[in-house]
């Protein structure tokens, strides 16, 4: 049996260790505002579709989505959150989305019926390295982006 004395002795060797970790830098936060300034159309048909590409090679891992929902109580709701997310191979980020819809009762509250960030991870040590407050910005631009590759590669 360990004794107390060799428990504490771990505890406070676990502690120290993972106050070494402390100094990593928070991911950067973008805006809503300065992504829409920067990322545009061309952007999102041009990533959409070396995705996939990559997707048609086997090259991206794509989870089953999550969905939570928000069912209607005098705290909350009604709504849904659908969370995503991928990777594709040899790249050095991989993302999160979570995408929250169908909040209809906001309006009346003067405020958007959704909204949505993406995490960006390092895929080298697993840090998030941004967030971006997209409010389905880049969820539209990317399902339009979608739309438009699908057509340039089936409709010839």
């Amino acid at each position: 049996m360990i004794g107390r004395s060799v428990l504490r002795a771990a505890s406070k060797g676990i502690r120290t260790q993972w106050r070494a970790f402390a100094s990593v830098a928070p991911p950067k936060l973008f805006s809503y505002d300065e992504i829409t300034a920067n990322v545009k159309e061309k952007h999102a048909i041009e990533s959409v579709e070396a995705a996939f590409g990559m997707l048609a090679k086997g090259k991206v891992d794509v989870p089953i989505p999550m969905h939570i929902g928000i069912e209607e109580s005098p705290e909350a709701g009604p709504g849904d959150c659908h969370i995503k997310g991928g990777y594709v191979y040899g790249t050095k980020t991989w993302t999160v989305k979570l995408a929250n819809v169908s909040f209809y009762k906001n309006v009346e509250k003067g405020l958007p019926p959704g909204s949505g960030i993406f995490v960006v991870i390092d895929a080298t040590n697993g840090f998030p390295l941004a967030i971006f407050q997209e409010n389905r910005y880049l969820t539209d631009l990317r399902t339009g982006a979608a739309g438009a590759v699908s057509v340039k590669h089936f409709a010839a």
